[in-house]
C-alpha cells in the first residue's frame, strides 16, 4: 500500500480463510475462544517482518474501525445497541491494550503512531489514547 507521499506500507492483516470463494474475510467473529492466541500468532509476525523489511512500516486497523462498520453492524447486531455501537473499534482497543501494556518494552525497537480520527492524521502514540489506527516503524 502506499501514502499521499508515495511512501510503501503493508498492512498487518488478518482472518477466515473461505475456501469456496479462496479469500480472506477480516469480518468474522467466530468466537470460539482462540482470540489470545491468534492474536498472539498475529503479533508474533512483527518482528519477522521488519527483520526482513526494516526500512517499511506496518499499518493495522480492527476491520471494526472502518467508517462503514457501524451501518453494517446495526443491520445484523443482536446487542441493540442505540447511540453508540459496543462493536465499534473493538479489535483496535484489544491491540491498543496489549500495545499500552508492554509500550516501554516495545519503545526499544520501534516507533509507534496512532492515527486521531478527529483530525484525520497519524500522531505520535501516547498510551490510553483512543486510535482508529497505529502505524508502526523499526528504529533504525
Amino acid at each position: 500500500m502506499k501514502t499521499k507521499n508515495n511512501e510503501t506500507f503493508y498492512n498487518l492483516g488478518f482472518g477466515d480463510y473461505n475456501l469456496e470463494n479462496k479469500s480472506i474475510s477480516d469480518k468474522e467473529n467466530s468466537n470460539n475462544g482462540d482470540v489470545r492466541i491468534v492474536f498472539n500468532t498475529v503479533l508474533s509476525t512483527i518482528p519477522k517482518f521488519f527483520q526482513d523489511n526494516p526500512d517499511f512500516p506496518i499499518y493495522f486497523q480492527g476491520s471494526d474501525s472502518k467508517a462503514s462498520f457501524e451501518k453494517e453492524c446495526r443491520n445484523t447486531c443482536s446487542k441493540n445497541c442505540n447511540q453508540i455501537c459496543k462493536n465499534k473499534n473493538r479489535r483496535i482497543r484489544i491491540y491498543t491494550y496489549f500495545l499500552d501494556k508492554n509500550f516501554k518494552h516495545f519503545l526499544k525497537d520501534y516507533v509507534f503512531y496512532g492515527f486521531d480520527d478527529e483530525l484525520k492524521i497519524f500522531v505520535e502514540y501516547v498510551p490510553k489514547n483512543n486510535y482508529t489506527a497505529i502505524l508502526i516503524y523499526k528504529k533504525k
